[in-house]
């Protein structure tokens, strides 16, 4: 199915074209994007062609644009008292990912139904990677999978525990994690599939959701809403493959199994280890999630080792630690049970 079509209208040629340029590479966006330089050309296409959203800079306004019949209309406000008053406006000179995350909050509910008989069957394999133990080698792994698999696949990496670390591993702060997409959801305030797609960054080839600052916001998320999420994604994102690093709280991680099709387990020999997961097992099986076992591969990993300057999360790909994962991927199976 095509995308639906995100255009942008401004007299000001290098602004339009700089604007989409900017989506096309941040590449999470379930759109297409087109720049218009004249209210002729984008009237002609729009009466010609279906446009989902429409962002028209504020010296660039008439009725004929107006009028024009766009699923939302959103004028680029240049702060000259001419927007009016009934059109949703959002300022034009702030960075374009500060205007996208407004342009989704305006983004409405009705689109949300659209196609969604079409996407009905859209294939999306969903990868748990888990383990009852600590220190084995779990988010390693989730990354390094996620990676291989993005050579072939688009990949969504979502981080579930309640301290990742990632701000310090990345280097980098996060102006918004996954703590934020739900709030959104619960407050209604757009497609959470677009709302998602103004968070997203990359690493390794992956994309991924920066994930919560505090525990409280990933312990308070529920099954249904986990359950809607990933359907929100599988039907609006494009993305082919997500995978989950589920954090270590057992009634969390076992809400999100029957979303996966595979799950990965790293696990270790000690004692303490084995015993551990013994009772991880019986409570399974207590608990009738015979079917959580069946689809479980257990994983002796080998230790990731440094790899001189290589950043992080690539150094994961190489050395022993990613042949290991490399050849997991080439061995198949991955999206079967």
């Amino acid at each position: 199915m095509r995308k639906k079509v995100l255009a942008v209208c401004d007299e000001e040629a290098s602004y339009a074209c700089r604007f989409t340029a900017w989506l096309e590479r941040k590449g999470h966006y379930p759109f297409e994007f087109i720049a218009f330089t004249g209210v002729d050309k984008v009237c002609d296409y729009v009466h010609t062609n279906p446009v989902e959203l429409l962002l028209v800079a504020e010296g660039t306004m008439c009725p004929a644009v107006s009028g024009l019949p766009v699923k939302k209309l959103v004028v680029l406000d240049e702060e000259k008292g001419t927007v009016p008053a009934e059109l949703p406006a959002v300022l034009k000179y702030q960075s374009c990912e500060k205007i996208m995350q407004e342009v989704t909050a305006l983004y409405g509910e009705e689109a949300r139904a659209e196609g969604r008989g079409a996407a009905a069957q859209r294939a999306m394999h969903v990868l748990g990677v888990y383990s009852p133990l600590g220190r084995v080698g779990k988010t390693s792994l989730a990354l390094a999978l996620g990676q291989f698999l993005a050579r072939r696949y688009s990949v969504l990496f979502l981080n579930l525990e309640p301290y990742s670390g990632f701000e310090q591993l990345f280097s980098c702060g996060f102006e918004r994690n996954l703590g934020d997409l739900f709030y959104y959801i619960r407050q209604k305030k757009g497609q959470p599939a677009v709302q998602l797609a103004a968070m997203v960054r990359g690493a390794g080839g992956l994309s991924y959701v920066p994930p919560v600052i505090t525990p409280e916001d990933v312990e308070q998320i529920t099954g249904e809403e986990w359950s809607g999420l990933l359907e929100e994604l599988r039907l609006y994102s494009g993305y082919q493959v997500i995978i989950l690093d589920l954090g270590g709280g057992i009634t969390q991680a076992s809400e999100l199994f029957d979303a996966c099709s595979k799950i990965y387990m790293p696990v270790c020999q000690d004692r303490v280890s084995e015993a551990k997961l013994a009772q991880y097992e019986a409570w399974l099986g207590s608990t009738g999630r015979e079917d959580v076992l069946k689809k479980t591969e257990k994983l002796m990993l080998p230790s990731v080792t440094p790899q001189g300057e290589m950043p992080w999360p690539e150094c994961l790909t190489v050395g022993r630690f990613g042949d290991y994962v490399r050849k997991l991927v080439q061995d198949g199976g991955i999206f079967r049970t």
